[in-house]
């Protein structure tokens, strides 16, 4: 049943990517109109979500759905379907192609399936419980790095205002000064997706909703990852802080992040 759930995750997915494409092509036009930009990314969210939402309904119609547009509502049903319609949009708003559609299954507190998807670079990301995590049909692993130093990572700030984020900022120069370096592209279900094929060697951030983690973090677990929070145990989508990695860099990882 898995693979049916999944096989809606990745329906839904790709067709809200032609929505996403679609208008991007409109924005050097507003751009040159001096029109407000926000206006028309804030309509590609709504209608990517509509979509997803469409897509999912029509064949678990009990199903609840929990993304950035609609709150999950209460419903009979054991399983929440957590959406992100255009994770990345100030990248999207910019014209930076860096963003992505993702969608993570919850069944009974566990996510089942999920797919994240970039349609500008046509990357598909999947995976379903036990079943592994690929990209564009290719089975992915996590890095096997055993040093925190020879890793590269990315990190997302909290939403909190820049007064209360000082251990954060700190946080991340102290591990941008003594690793490879430390990304912040704007989308974190790409994070999660890039750590699970190995481009980068770890992830954490704080304060994040469902609906940016849920895909990103079975994609983690099936390429042979690790989500845990603050506190080194497995993470829980209502924890405040996820930290992702390998099984080698787990441990000290979570010790340099001591403070999030």
């Amino acid at each position: 049943m898995s693979q049916e759930y999944l096989a809606i995750a990745i329906k839904a997915v790709q067709t809200s990517g032609d929505i996403l494409i679609d208008y991007f092509g409109k924005l050097h036009d507003f751009r040159q109109k001096n029109q407000n930009i926000r206006d028309l990314v804030t309509e590609v969210d709504i209608l990517s979500e509509k979509n997803i939402q469409e897509k999912i309904k029509e064949v678990f119609p009990y199903h609840a759905i929990n993304g950035e547009e609609v709150r999950a509502q209460k419903t009979d049903s054991e399983f929440v379907w957590h959406i992100d319609p255009l994770d990345g949009t100030v990248n999207y708003s910019q014209g930076i192609t860096l963003c992505a559609i993702s969608i993570g299954l919850e069944k009974n507190g566990e996510i089942i399936a999920g797919a994240t998807y970039n349609p500008f670079s046509q990357e598909l990301f999947y995976a379903s419980k036990g079943q592994g995590a690929f990209l564009n049909g290719k089975q992915i692993f996590v890095s096997q790095k055993k040093d925190v130093q020879d890793g590269l990572y990315a990190a997302a700030f909290s939403s909190a205002r820049s007064t209360k984020k000082k251990n954060e900022y700190e946080i991340f120069g102290r591990m941008n000064d003594t690793t490879r370096g430390v990304l912040r592209t704007g989308s974190a279900a790409l994070n999660l997706a890039y750590l699970a094929c190995a481009r980068i060697d770890g992830f954490w951030a704080k304060e994040l909703f469902s609906w940016d983690l849920a895909a990103g973090i079975l994609l983690v677990k099936e390429a042979n990852g690790i989500v845990v929070c603050a506190k080194g145990l497995e993470y829980k989508l209502q924890d405040g802080v996820l930290i992702a990695t390998n099984r080698f860099l787990g441990e000290p990882l979570v010790k340099m992040l001591v403070g999030l």
